[in-house]
């Protein structure tokens, strides 16, 4: 499954960057709107979207949103003023509810459309389009009306929370009120008499004083049958969809048959409902639609909420749409790129909901406080090393820091190159990084052996490139054979241990890391700090910046500040330093942060 993914969203990428997609929401803006963080935008670079967050944190605000983006379209259908829940017209900068969002037209021109909730009479519920707001970052449009369109795009919007066949919404919400039937169960009893009738085909349909009871009976294509039975895991034969109000209210009812059974909604779980209902709507979209689901995973075992993931991602490539959808689960989006995850979260200074973009799945679930299995591991040389790479993920964000495990090695490099790293290439897409000093750095960037001539590629020669790698004469452990040993074996060990350095191995700035976060300003403000007499101080000061290495300027600035350079203190003064540093952000700072940055992108 893991390889049809990564196929699919291979190939949705493509779709996307070669714009075949037609009038693409490019992006959503939010000046003020509901809860969410003002002037929140929410980018849409991948055709399917995930807005994940714990609840309550604004995912279906956004989604009501994007459901009355498109022209003859609001978010009154789903957010409206009432006498319980007022909804103040304006903030406290005069700004009313409104949201904006850019697209292309077929010239490839952009267009610009506001929407804003305004009071029409006394009805503050009325949303229009009103000219470009520059102060919320809208370009000006030419032309007399002065405002773009909406987009035209058929909506598709499933509440999956809601969504309940015929018999559950009678049997666990209806009444028998004004009927005469003593009880729900002898009612469902007597409807089912006609529904049975439909159902199969004896006739087709009802009528009552008001109205027809039902719409035309659906027998499931194969087409629909074979992607609910891919979904669902289990193989269905044959499915019957109709939509009636046989029960009182407007619903659907689905009879399944399998090769085990014949069953109708009643006995069927309600996920199998739900995918049928899902599957029915996304097949008969237009192309090109803009698709919104709410928790589509509800009622669905973790399986089959990663093969609805195929499902979606394949009809985007065949049909072009736009997906979104609000989730809690790890299923949908695992495997995902970062560009498709969007994750909400309380801003805790202000209240309001905020949203992170471009984040790793693993990231993702640090905000629905989903635990994660196996931690990703950096290994380093010493223990002010473990400190740097620590300090720059907790500046990255709770998110990045927790699914990082930084160790440091007592041995050193040497031990590290070793016996470590020719265990960690192993593995497949290891999840241990090394950071090396940066006195490691070889003189050569990181070989890729595809790059040699294929003459070339052999023990000797590998074991050479190896050496020029990392300075160290590497050993690998292969099964005994003739000649000393399984030399196909003892190449592809070579081989593997020089794309683990390509993809996992990194090195710090400066030689070593006391260079790294090394300030004489900073020395200079602790000397200040410390000593009263000013001869003294620039005694101090000389002798400091006169020692050749770091090492030795930490251990004489101790000796200044707390009369002693045992390790204890040393690493106090390393860790005021360390937080100078990170405050600074030189360009050391954002160095180690690429690196980090990059193994996200590969994770």
């Amino acid at each position: 499954m893991d390889g049809n993914l990564q196929s699919l969203i291979s190939e949705v990428d493509k779709i996307k960057k070669h714009n075949q997609i037609k009038k693409y929401i490019d992006f959503i803006q939010f000046p003020f709107y509901r809860n969410i963080d003002l002037n929140t935008r929410i980018n849409f670079p991948f055709p399917l979207t995930v807005f994940i967050g714990q609840n309550g944190c604004g995912k279906s605000s956004c989604l009501h949103a994007l459901f009355g983006a498109p022209i003859n379209h609001t978010p009154y259908e789903f957010w409206f003023d009432t006498k319980i829940d007022p909804i103040t017209y304006y903030n406290e900068q005069k700004k009313r509810h409104s949201f904006w969002y850019s697209f292309k037209n077929e010239r490839n021109e952009v267009k610009q459309v506001i929407k804003a909730r305004i009071k029409r009479g006394e009805d503050p519920n009325y949303w229009e389009t009103s000219r470009p707001l520059t102060w919320a970052g809208m370009a000006k449009t030419k032309g007399k009306k002065g405002r773009d369109k909406p987009i035209d795009k058929e909506v598709i919007y499933i509440d999956f929370r809601g969504e309940l066949s015929a018999f559950d919404k009678y049997f666990y919400f209806g009444n028998v009120k004004g009927i005469k039937s003593r009880n729900k169960q002898e009612f469902i009893q007597k409807k089912s008499i006609p529904l049975k009738r439909v159902l199969s085909g004896e006739v087709e349909s009802f009528r009552t004083k008001s109205g027809t009871t039902n719409k035309k009976l659906r027998h499931l294509s194969s087409e629909e049958l074979s992607w609910i039975s891919f979904i669902l895991g289990k193989e269905y034969l044959s499915a019957l969809f109709l939509e009636h109000s046989f029960f009182r209210n407007e619903g659907y009812s689905v009879i399944f048959k399998a090769s085990h059974a014949e069953y109708s909604e009643a006995f069927a779980g309600s996920g199998e409902v739900a995918v049928v209902k899902l599957v029915l709507k996304v097949l008969d979209a237009n192309n090109y639609s803009l698709i919104l689901l709410d928790e589509p995973e509800v009622s669905l075992h973790p399986g089959a909420q990663s093969r609805l993931k195929l499902f979606l991602l394949d009809q985007i490539k065949k049909k072009k749409h736009q997906i979104i959808l609000t989730s809690h689960s790890p299923s949908i989006v695992k495997g995902l790129p970062k560009e498709a995850i969007k994750a909400f979260y309380q801003n805790p200074t202000n209240g309001r909901f905020s949203i992170k973009e471009n984040l790793t799945p693993e990231q993702a679930f640090y905000h629905i406080e989903f635990p994660i299995e196996e931690n990703y591991n950096i290994i380093v040389e010493d223990i002010l090393a473990k400190e740097i790479i620590n300090g720059i993920l907790s500046k990255m964000g709770d998110d990045v820091k927790n699914i990082f495990t930084v160790k440091f090695n007592p041995g050193g490099e040497t031990v590290i190159k070793k016996e470590f790293a020719t265990i960690y290439c192993r593995e497949v897409k290891s999840r241990t990084y090394i950071f090396f000093d940066g006195d490691q750095t070889p003189t050569q960037p990181h070989y890729n052996w595809r790059f040699f001539n294929t003459t070339d590629i052999t023990i000797p020669f590998l074991q050479n490139k190896i050496y020029e790698q990392t300075r160290e004469k590497i050993t690998f452990s292969v099964d005994g054979g003739q000649n000393g040993g399984n030399q196909a074996q003892h190449l592809e060990l070579q081989k593997q241990y020089l794309d683990y350095y390509l993809s996992n191995v990194f090195y710090l700035p400066k030689k070593i890391p006391e260079d790294i976060i090394w300030s004489e300003k900073k020395a200079e403000q602790l000397i200040q700090i410390t000593i009263n007499n000013q001869e003294e101080k620039e005694k101090n000061f000389r002798e400091l910046t006169s020692l050749s290495s770091t090492k030795k300027k930490f251990a004489k600035l101790s000796k200044i500040i707390y009369g002693s350079d045992r390790a204890e203190d040393i690493a106090s003064i390393h860790k005021l330093f360390l937080q100078y540093w990170l405050q600074e952000e030189n360009d050391d700072f954002k160095d180690v942060k690429s690196s980090v940055d990059s193994i996200l992108w590969r994770i």
